[in-house]
């Protein structure tokens, strides 16, 4: 015979000054508690969306070097583009590709980055596509 054979069938007391929280109420004291909210589902979602660079054909790196060259002989058309660059953050190995449009301002050889009108700045060692948009674009 165990130690609490003689209880185990017992009913459950009940208070006569406090009624039986309901099971919905008693269910939601021991739900999980999230001190941020949504911080899981962010956290997931970046893990999701980050990509391994591309490695890009020395063809298609001479032909975004031809197109920087061509936009930045003649800046005064204030030419529009789109270009597809390689963005990381200081912490990640990987990243993420992102689209941008946007009017050039300049061809900054010295620090390697295209500087665009609303001052973005990408550098040129992260475009991965380019193409000049045509004005109706």
């Amino acid at each position: 015979m165990g130690k609490y054979d003689d209880i185990i069938f017992l009913e459950a007391p009940t208070s006569k000054n406090h009624p039986r929280m309901s099971m919905n109420n008693r269910a939601a004291q021991f739900a999980p508690f999230a001190a941020l909210v949504g911080y899981a589902e962010a956290i997931n979602d970046s893990r999701e969306s980050l990509d391994e660079r591309k490695i890009i054909s020395e063809d298609k790196k001479q032909e975004i070097e031809d197109l920087l060259h061509k936009i930045s002989a003649d800046l005064s058309l204030n030419r529009n583009i789109e270009i597809t660059y390689y963005y990381t953050d200081d912490k990640n190995k990987k990243g993420k590709y992102l689209t941008y449009k946007g009017k050039v301002k300049k061809i900054d050889e010295q620090n390697h980055a295209i500087i665009f009108i609303d001052k973005k700045i990408i550098p040129i060692k992260a475009v991965y596509n380019l193409k000049v948009l045509e004005e109706h674009d």
